[in-house]
């Protein structure tokens, strides 16, 4: 074999040899980014569709019921020896809650009271000794015996007052809380002035403050959230106002606790309840919210499909969403914020 020949064939051989290392390397590639390609792996929940509340979220305070406030008044004129309560205490039924001495002006009259009735008394046994010797006319006897009424009816009013005793204590006439404490130690309190004020139990409301030109009216279910915690109470608005408050500009609601015991004056949330409406919705980890704004990704086909949404009003564990989307699709939940739109995906159980 010449030189040249054997030159031909190992540079034909080295050519063979090159040309095989290539495509191994171009399959080795192509296998290594089939094995690099994304999946992720993810639970998924259906779109439902159907008819969805419309709920107005609206904030407002503990109440004591106007038809349910109690006023411990003064029975007379009196000073206040003590007062044996505080503002937001609970007294139960029976329980003292101020002691007062009477006034010198009760004492006064009261003593002029007495002394009325035994002086009408007095004169009717005079005039009833001389209607009996016929000294006196009948008229003059029903007069004096009119008068002796009208002193003991006197008397007996200011003895219910707590008039002759010189110290007296007033209880509560039922449960419940103490609102105000309208009067201190030494001050001369004239009668009926209030001294306490309490909040019967049980007869708690809540106000809320209501955005003007919102769709609310009495009887629409609400349902009460405590700011502080607890469970939620189910009630409905029983007063709907039609005039805004100048400060907040809201218009007040009322609506009752039903007995739930909350503190006056607590904080709470409402959620009124004004109608409904036709809509979507799917659950609220199913939306991604970042920089491109709302979005889920619809599952089909193996992939994720990226879809933008407007989100709605809270329904429980779920949210609604305005978007593209058809009832019955497929949606990722678990997993959802790992996706990118037409990645491969692996659904979880299957």
């Amino acid at each position: 074999m010449s030189r040249n020949r054997l030159l031909a064939v190992w540079a034909a051989v080295v050519l063979v040899v090159i040309m095989a290392f290539v495509l191994l390397r171009r399959g080795g590639g192509s296998a290594a980014e089939a094995d690099a390609t994304p999946t992720a792996v993810v639970t998924i929940a259906t779109v439902r569709g159907g008819t969805l509340q419309d709920v107005v979220t609206v904030y407002g305070v503990v109440a004591a019921d106007p038809a349910g406030v109690i006023t411990v008044a003064a029975p007379k004129q009196v000073i206040v020896q003590r007062m044996l309560v505080r503002t937001g205490q609970a007294v139960s039924a029976g329980q003292a809650v101020v002691e007062v001495m009477s006034a010198p002006a009760a004492e006064l009259a009261y003593k002029q009271a007495a002394d009325a009735v035994t002086f009408a008394r007095a004169d009717l046994a005079r005039v009833q000794r001389l209607y009996d010797e016929r000294l006196a006319a009948n008229d003059q006897l029903e007069t004096a015996r009119k008068m002796l009424a009208d002193a003991n009816a006197a008397l007996a009013a200011q003895q219910k007052q707590g008039a002759g005793r010189t110290s007296q204590v007033l209880t509560a006439p039922a449960a419940g809380v103490v609102t105000n404490v309208a009067a201190a130690p030494g001050d001369h309190v004239a009668q009926d002035a209030p001294l306490v004020v309490l909040a019967r139990a049980g007869g708690e409301t809540v106000k809320l403050g209501l955005e003007p030109g919102g769709h609310f009216a009495p009887g629409q279910p609400v349902t009460i959230r405590p700011v502080a915690g607890g469970p939620p109470i189910q009630t409905r608005l029983t007063m709907v106002g039609r005039a805004a408050d100048q400060t907040t500009k809201t218009i007040d609601a009322v609506a009752p606790l039903n007995g739930a015991a909350l503190a006056i004056g607590a904080g709470v949330q409402g959620e009124v309840v004004t109608g409904a409406h036709t809509g979507m919705v799917v659950p609220r980890a199913a939306v991604v919210f970042d920089e491109t704004g709302p979005h889920l990704f619809t599952i089909a086909g193996g992939k994720a499909h990226r879809v933008f949404v407007q989100v709605g009003l809270d329904q429980g564990e779920d949210i609604e969403v305005k978007g593209p989307l058809q009832a019955g699709a497929a949606v990722a939940v678990e997993g959802a914020l790992e996706l990118q739109d037409g990645m491969a995906v692996k659904v979880r159980g299957k």
